[in-house]
C-alpha cells in the first residue's frame, strides 16, 4: 500500500489493540485523497478510519491466511459431506462407553441455573480430569467424532468447538441439558429411571478399560517424578487384563511401582518413550515379576491408590455413581466385584413385562434384592429378586 506520509506524531492515548503499545496519528495521501489512521510503534497494526483500507502488518495477514484455509477446509468438507451420508443416532443407541464420556464432559459443564453453551468448548476443558488420562481422553474425543456422534461447529484444521448429534425422545435437536439429564437419569438414579447398557458384558468391557487406564494414569504419575514419558500400547493393555483377572487393582500398582523403580535404578528408562521403549520394558519387567510370583508362590502386596492423583470424572461416574463401589473396587479382584454385580445388571438388561412382554416399565419400588415393576403399557405390576 504506497502511501505519501504527510504528517506523523505519537499519540500516547490510543493503546493498539493487539499489543497495547502506544500508536501514531499519522495524515496521509494516496492518488491525492487524504488518509487518516493509527500505526502502532510496535507492531505496526494500522486502524483506518475508513473501513475501505486494510490494514498489512504481520498479524492481520496472517488471519486473513487462516481465514482463508477455514474457508476451503469448509468447502471440501461441504464436498464430502454430500458425498457421505450424515448418521444420527438415538442416545440409548450408542456405546455404554460413549454414554460414560459424555456424561462425564456434560456434567460439570451443563447446570439447570446456570448459563450454558449448547456445544462443548473442547479447549476450553481438554486439559480437566475427564478420563484417568489423557492419551485416554484425546482418543474417545476422537473416536466420538469418527463415528458422528460428535459434529465439529468450525472448520479449522483442529476444531475445538462441537455439537451433540443425537437424538432424543423423538427431538432431532435436544437442548444440551436434556442430553445431559438423561445420561444423568441412566447413570445416577440406580437404573430405576432406566439403563444405558445394551447387556452386563459392556459394562464389564468398560470396568476392565477404565480400571488399565488407572493403572496407566499411576504409571504416568510416577514416571512424571523422573522427566520420563510412558503410554499404554495393546500389548500391556492386554497383559493387565490377564493380571486384573487375579490380582487387585491395588497389587498391579504395587508391581508397577517395584518394576519403575527398578527400571530407574538401572538408568534403563528412557526420557522419551519413542516406539513405545518404556512401555515394552515395564510389561516385560511386570511379565518377570508374575513368572517368579507363581514359580515361588510370592504373596503380592497391597498399595492403595495415592491420594494426589486426581480421580477422573469418569471413574468416579463408573465406580461410585453407577456401580455403588466404594475404595473396594481397587482392593479385590474384578471377578469377585463382578459376582456382586452381575445379577443385578443382567436383571435389569433383560426385564421385560410377564403379561404383555413390554420393556416399557416403571421401577415403583427398588431394594438391595427385590424390584416391584409397574408396566405402562398394560397396567401389569410384576415382583421380582434380582440375586
Amino acid at each position: 500500500m504506497l502511501l505519501q506520509i504527510l504528517q506523523k506524531q505519537l499519540d500516547e492515548s490510543t493503546s493498539c489493540p493487539l499489543c497495547q503499545a502506544s500508536m501514531f496519528w499519522i495524515e496521509a495521501e494516496q492518488y491525492e485523497q487524504a488518509i487518516h489512521f493509527h500505526e502502532c510503534s510496535h507492531c505496526q497494526h494500522r486502524v483506518f478510519q475508513d473501513e475501505r483500507h486494510n490494514c498489512h502488518c504481520d498479524r492481520c495477514l496472517a488471519n486473513r491466511k487462516r481465514m482463508l484455509t477455514e474457508t476451503r477446509l469448509q468447502e471440501q468438507r461441504k464436498i464430502k459431506s454430500k458425498d457421505k451420508e450424515q448418521i444420527e443416532y438415538r442416545l440409548d443407541q450408542i456405546s455404554f462407553i460413549n454414554k460414560l464420556f459424555l456424561l462425564s464432559i456434560l456434567d460439570n459443564q451443563v447446570q439447570e441455573y446456570t448459563v450454558h453453551q449448547e456445544y462443548i468448548d473442547w479447549e476450553a476443558i481438554k486439559y480437566h480430569s475427564i478420563t484417568p488420562n489423557y492419551l485416554f481422553q484425546s482418543y474417545l474425543i476422537k473416536l466420538l467424532v469418527k463415528e458422528q456422534i460428535l459434529i465439529a461447529k468450525d472448520f479449522a484444521s483442529e476444531a475445538h468447538h462441537y455439537y451433540v448429534n443425537v437424538r432424543l425422545d423423538g427431538y432431532s435437536e435436544p437442548s444440551l441439558f436434556s442430553v445431559t439429564l438423561q445420561l444423568r437419569n441412566w447413570f445416577y438414579e440406580n437404573l430405576t429411571m432406566g439403563v444405558p447398557f445394551k447387556n452386563a458384558d459392556e459394562v464389564k468391557s468398560a470396568l476392565y478399560l477404565v480400571l488399565y487406564q488407572e493403572i496407566i494414569q499411576f504409571a504416568q504419575f510416577y514416571c512424571r517424578l523422573w522427566g520420563v514419558q510412558i503410554a499404554g500400547n495393546n500389548s500391556l493393555q492386554t497383559f493387565c487384563y490377564r493380571l486384573m483377572d487375579v490380582l487387585a487393582v491395588g497389587q498391579i500398582y504395587y508391581l508397577v511401582q517395584t518394576a519403575l523403580e527398578y527400571l530407574h535404578q538401572q538408568k534403563a528408562l528412557k526420557a522419551r518413550n519413542e516406539n513405545f521403549i518404556n512401555t515394552n520394558l515395564l510389561k516385560k519387567t511386570l511379565q518377570k515379576y508374575r513368572e517368579r510370583a507363581v514359580t515361588e508362590k510370592w504373596e503380592t502386596s497391597m498399595l492403595p491408590r495415592p491420594p494426589n492423583i486426581p480421580l477422573s470424572k469418569m471413574s468416579d461416574i463408573l465406580f461410585f455413581r453407577f456401580l455403588g463401589s466404594d475404595e473396594n473396587i481397587f482392593f479385590q479382584p474384578i471377578w469377585r466385584l463382578w459376582n456382586k454385580m452381575q445379577p443385578r445388571l443382567n436383571f435389569y438388561s433383560q426385564k421385560r413385562c410377564m403379561y404383555c412382554g413390554s420393556n416399557e416399565l416403571t421401577v415403583d419400588y427398588d431394594a438391595e434384592s427385590y424390584v416391584t415393576l409397574f408396566c405402562r403399557t398394560c397396567k401389569h405390576q410384576d415382583h421380582y429378586f434380582t440375586q
